[in-house]
């Protein structure tokens, strides 16, 4: 039985999308649900306009009654039907990645390349999305959880796990975990969102398995948030008394996952060893995992090419979100597969809002309004005679059924009027009112990666072209990119950011909480915090879209530290023979490698 799934947040009806989300605990799957089978790799082929669609998400009706939850208990399976089709091999799999990991704990970082991909597989969240079925969530080191009749309460059962070290996962570990999640006055990047709904020290341990959360109002998102893959859950006796610092390094962090971190070479190669004692039977399916760090992208794409590795550090990590893993997939004659998530990642500025010129928040809103998304968008995102891998920034993400911003609305938009002189006259005239019509000279913080490094230079070139703004273009590896970030010290910014929950709020939690990475200077908006905490309680669809129109109204005001610039592709390069994977909704999924496998024997499919 299905009592629910993110196939309803992915339906064209938007009332019917948001009726969905505010059942008192929507978007579950209970237990014994008949058994897919296994993912076989997708044929692609050239785009025309667009590249091949990802391997769409099984599609289901959007009830038109939600199924009540409250009050029921909902089991899953240690070992589901699937694993029965996995094959193990005893072989260490290469694979590359192009990020050296800056950061360890997930908890806190806010990097998917530089933190999340390297740490993900040591660790179990509570609950997690079924790697066989991604838009169903499903219990990950519990083996069953309650909710009480009004919705406010949640009983979790804790399977029988054990922490890399041997020590038995106990509800006392959950509960620890869940407030570390919350702590206040920590620095939280994609958890931020928990906040919402669990209040620091109320969970409630009931014996060794059985742990007690209670959640500050019965919201519909709190199973999907939890269900991120930013919300690990740690051994308290193996983390308690670390410090910020100490936790972010390598190996410190005590993990249950189906791998163990075995070696870490900065700059060279990031190798784990099959956990043996994995309370999952039969999974993972490779004696080990290596990834050796590349930094040159060119040099990444020979390796692929050339079958000295298999795999990039994906799934899905967003610098392949291009035209140049459907080539690969041409070249080697179906060898490689691309992999694709469309929109699935956004590049944008930071305006660092502590210092001049970006203190004043007529430049903010300059800047805004002077850059050209389309232009940025088709000279980034389309290759002539390959399509486009991309589309125009938002404020919101075209994820889920939402499009807050419909692509045909936007011409009329300040910022992103067709033609642009009105936004270009108006962002001269706030220079001017500022003080700087005669220009200015700013420093850029900025990454290595290919499309960061265009989307920098094309904004430079706007921007000098528009309102005098001169930057000066500082590129240091992700990982150093990230950190810098969180140290200010530049006057602008340019990151990157996946979509994590298919809802509107993700991005709100992401980029305009207090204390999240992404708002480093702790910009705010009296008028936007409120909605922000009111969408997350409101249960009735037609208020909850109020409240986030209300808040788009509020970011097209333009004064705000974030500024979008471009959708783009999420994408991955893997071996056809690598089986198991099933393209998310989010590239923020599914990160943990427990149920992929090698087929020597599955047919090479056509280019």
């Amino acid at each position: 039985m299905r009592l629910g799934s993110l196939a309803h947040l992915v339906q064209p009806h938007l009332l019917l999308i948001l009726v969905a989300l505010a059942s008192i605990a929507t978007v579950v799957a209970c237990g014994g649900a008949s058994t897919p089978s296994p993912a076989e790799p997708a044929a692609q082929t050239a785009p025309t306009e667009k590249p091949v669609e990802p391997t769409p998400v099984p599609p289901t009706s959007v009830p038109t009654a939600i199924p009540e939850i409250a009050g029921q208990t909902f089991e899953f399976p240690l070992e589901p039907a699937w694993v029965a089709n996995g094959k193990y091999q005893p072989m260490v799999l290469q694979g590359l990645t192009g990020f050296n990991p800056g950061q360890w704990d997930v908890q806190s970082c806010g990097g998917l390349p530089t933190c999340l991909q390297p740490s993900s597989m040591q660790f179990n969240g509570l609950v997690f999305h079924d790697p066989n079925d991604p838009i169903e969530i499903i219990c990950d080191l519990c083996e069953s959880w309650q909710v009480s009749p009004d919705g406010t309460v949640y009983t979790f059962t804790i399977r029988d796990a054990k922490w890399h070290d041997g020590e038995p996962v106990t509800a006392t570990d959950i509960q620890y975990s869940m407030d570390r999640l919350v702590e206040p006055d920590a620095i939280r990047a994609r958890t931020a969102a928990m906040r919402d709904f669990y209040e620091h020290k109320t969970a409630k341990v009931l014996d060794e398995k059985t742990v007690e959360i209670p959640i500050k109002f019965p919201g519909p998102l709190f199973l999907i948030n939890l269900s991120s893959e930013y919300m690990k859950m740690y051994a308290k006796h193996a983390t308690e008394d670390m410090t910020p610092d100490v936790a972010n390094q390598a190996g410190n962090l005590l993990g249950s996952g189906p791998w163990k971190l075995k070696d870490f070479e900065p700059q060279v190669s990031i190798e784990y060893e099959r956990n043996q004692d994995y309370f999952k039977p039969g999974r993972p399916f490779f004696d080990g995992l290596k990834f050796t760090v590349i930094r040159d992208y060119n040099r990444r794409l020979a390796a692929l090419q050339q079958g000295q590795v298999f795999t990039t550090g994906g799934p899905n990590i967003g610098s392949y979100g291009n035209e140049d893993s459907l080539r690969l997939q041409q070249e080697t004659d179906g060898r490689l597969r691309a992999v694709y998530i469309e929109d699935a990642v956004q590049t944008f500025l930071i305006l660092h809002a502590n210092k001049p010129p970006f203190d004043d928040p007529r430049v903010r809103k300059a800047v805004f309004l002077a850059i050209d998304r389309n232009e940025l968008a088709n000279i980034v995102r389309c290759r002539e005679g390959m399509g486009c891998f991309g589309s125009p920034g938002t404020f919101f993400p075209r994820k889920g059924g939402f499009d807050i911003e419909p692509a045909d609305t936007l011409g009329a938009v300040p910022g992103w009027r067709v033609p642009k002189d009105p936004d270009i006259a108006e962002a001269k005239l706030l220079m001017q009112e500022a003080g700087y019509e005669d220009g200015i000279k700013v420093t850029m913080n900025l990454s290595t990666s290919p499309n960061t490094v265009r989307t920098a230079e094309v904004v430079a070139e706007q921007l000098r072209g528009t309102i005098g703004i001169d930057l000066d273009l500082q590129q240091s590896d992700r990982a150093s990119a990230v950190a810098r970030i969180r140290e200010g010290n530049h006057h602008i910014s340019i990151d990157s950011s996946g979509v994590i929950i298919t809802d509107p709020s993700d991005y709100l939690n992401q980029h305009f909480v207090i204390g999240t990475h992404k708002n480093p200077d702790g910009w705010t908006d009296d008028r936007l915090t409120p909605l922000i905490q009111a969408q997350a309680m409101e249960r009735d669809p037609a208020k909850r879209l109020e409240l986030f129109q209300q808040a788009l109204e509020i970011l097209r005001e333009g004064q705000s530290q974030w500024v979008p610039t471009s959708w783009g592709y999420s994408g991955a390069i893997m071996d056809y023979r690598l089986q198991g994977y099933n393209v998310p909704e989010s590239e923020q999924l599914t990160k943990h490698w427990e149920a992929i496998w090698w087929d020597p024997d599955v047919p090479q499919p056509p280019p």
